[in-house]
């Protein structure tokens, strides 16, 4: 109790003590006292004082979080484990309208003790399941539970769990194994309103692993149609782009088959985001949300860059789409689409593997064809970067961090302009940026900085 008391006084001097010495001394104190075996009991014990306010609260829910994850070999006995099970069980409960940095601590306090404690531990069916029958026996309790099936996932990664590299394995599997189950509770609770951007958020968290669920499978899931259905909404668009752009990376990826396994669900994601191409120039939409609609349409990109190379009428619609990113004012918005342009480019030129006719003629000439039906693009992808590289009138009073990001800026534009150089030849290219430079009324600014960006592309075509 005495220790307790401490722990207390030490937090209301470090928060509201007037003096700087003081507070200082009461922050050592408190993070050697977080690195004793004490500190177990004692951030328990305060977790469960109704008299504790919420800066002991936090305070002690990160202490018994950092404990779980560093130091759970501290714990003296199996029995204090569980104990430890039953007390963070109790506290996600007390704490699921609670103040929610308390509550997350909590959370991934548990979900740290399941990536330690093997599968038979929670019941023989592992934490998800475990977890399933609580949210079923405590409905009342669902949102605080919804928080822990979130962070279990993403402790899979989390570097910071003391945990030996068998077992983090062992736990990854166990979380892969029961994919549907989660995926079913997460179902579930999509019928409570209130709880749907948390159930998107929880999705998105979920697709992260390394899962095997077939393409066909997701395209008809009703999380992914509420996540679709989901992207005009003013409230879940963050939650549901999240979930798109993991779908988006998971149907391309090798490991879950690629593009061609995952079709049905890429014919169901494409068409959704590429209503959203009105947004990208609705002068009524916040930044923020107009980055979220560009980084779909930017992974859209990166993701199916192989499907996009073959130059179908559907390809084309993706890559108008993206030059009407790369348009956009702000570079931060523009830039997402660059890493596309290069990697199309890098297919578009090289000589061998990405396209087979069985004879190197018919391959050249495949070649050709798609080297044509690309080059508009990137004759318009030359003439929107170029002027990115027009100096500010007031560019010598720029401060030294403007100055550095205006020069990464032109650097950034000067390897989009080697990149079209490539697709379209030197001679195209310096055409265009000819034409641009005699388009410009305020000559002096941009005369030099396009000068210095046309040599660059000349060195390089002549090098290549």
């Amino acid at each position: 109790m005495e220790l307790q008391n401490t722990v207390k006084e030490a937090l209301n001097a470090l928060y509201h003590h007037p003096d700087d010495t003081v507070r200082m001394q009461a922050d050592r104190w408190l993070q050697d006292f977080q690195g004793t075996i004490d500190a177990w009991q004692v951030a328990d014990n305060l977790l469960h004082d109704a008299t504790s306010n919420l800066e002991t609260l936090i305070f002690c829910s990160q202490t018994l979080r950092s404990k779980v994850q560093r130091d759970i070999e501290e714990l003296p006995s199996s029995e204090a484990v569980h104990a430890l099970q039953d007390s963070l069980n109790t506290l996600l409960k007390k704490f699921h309208k609670g103040p929610p940095k308390v509550r997350t601590q909590i959370s991934i306090a548990v979900a740290a003790l399941a990536v330690h404690v093997p599968a038979e531990d929670w019941g023989g069916g592992g934490i998800v399941s475990w977890l399933q029958d609580e949210m079923n026996s405590h409905p009342e309790y669902v949102p605080g539970f919804l928080e822990l099936l979130t962070v279990l996932p993403e402790e899979v990664y989390n570097y910071k769990i003391a945990a030996r590299p068998e077992r983090r394995r062992r736990f990854e599997k166990e979380l892969t194994s029961q994919m549907e189950v989660a995926l079913s509770i997460l179902t579930a609770c999509l019928q409570i309103n209130e709880l749907k951007e948390k159930v998107l958020e929880a999705f998105a968290s979920w697709l992260r692993l390394k899962h095997r669920i077939h393409g066909s499978v997701l395209a008809s899931h009703p999380l992914v149609l509420t996540a679709l259905s989901s992207l005009h909404s003013e409230i879940l668009s963050e939650a549901s782009v999240n979930v798109i752009s993991e779908l988006i990376h998971y149907s391309a990826a090798g490991s879950s088959g690629g593009a061609a396994v995952n079709m049905p669900l890429i014919q169901v994601i494409v068409p959704q985001i590429m209503n959203l191409k009105a947004q990208l120039t609705d002068s009524s939409k916040d930044e923020e949300d107009v980055k979220a609609i560009a980084r779909l349409f930017a992974d859209m990109g990166d993701s199916y860059v192989e499907l996009i190379a073959a130059g179908s009428d559907e390809s084309m619609v993706i890559v108008h789409a993206l030059l009407e990113v790369a348009s956009h004012p702000e570079f931060d918005i523009a830039s997402m689409t660059f890493n596309f342009w290069h990697s199309l480019q890098l297919i578009l030129t090289k000589r061998d593997s990405h396209i087979s006719f069985g004879n190197e003629a018919s391959a050249e000439a495949e070649r050709n064809r798609r080297l044509l039906v690309f080059r508009s693009a990137y004759e318009s992808l030359v003439s929107l970067v170029s002027f990115r590289v027009q100096y500010p009138r007031d560019y010598q009073d720029l401060s030294l961090e403007d100055l550095k990001e205006f020069k990464q800026t032109r650097y950034a534009v000067a390897d989009v302009l080697i990149d079209a150089a490539s697709v379209l030849g030197g001679d195209a290219t310096l055409k265009i940026l000819y034409t641009k430079l005699v388009e410009v009324r305020t000559i002096c600014f941009v005369v030099g900085a396009i000068t210095s960006i046309v040599c660059e592309v000349v060195r390089s075509f002549f090098m290549v």
